[in-house]
């Protein structure tokens, strides 16, 4: 009998090496707390990176440190409109009924006349 897709996507998976950047990845998520809370000190980057390069726990460039910084760290992902979609769902289910939606107010705003009024010019 032929293995599923999900059977055979694991037993191959199992056998290959983690890339590289997955493992830098792997070992900055590792230490995560531990940096967020020198920056919450005050320490720079740069320096941050300096002392977990020279303690040999990270091996990777400065460059790459700050990309997981900036990524990981200092932005937190965007939430998703599943988790939005999710929400609305289950009111529906609720209620049985789609909840009231409310727009945003439209703002008026300015509205350019390429033809001048007379009136105004005098």
């Amino acid at each position: 009998m032929t293995k599923s897709l999900s059977e055979r996507i694991a037993a191959r998976a199992a056998g290959k090496k983690p890339s590289h950047g997955g493992q830098n990845r792997a070992v900055f998520l590792a230490l995560r707390v531990d940096i967020k809370q020198a920056l919450d000190d005050g320490w720079p980057i740069k320096s941050i990176w300096e002392t977990l390069h020279a303690e040999k726990k990270i091996d990777f460039s400065y460059q790459a440190f700050w990309n997981y910084v900036n990524h990981l760290i200092l932005s937190p992902p965007a939430p998703t409109n599943q988790v939005s979609d999710q929400k609305l769902n289950a009111k529906t289910t609720q209620s049985g009924q789609k909840p009231k939606t409310t727009e945003a107010p439209t703002m008026g705003g300015f509205t350019f006349n390429p033809t001048p009024n007379r009136e105004d010019l005098i």
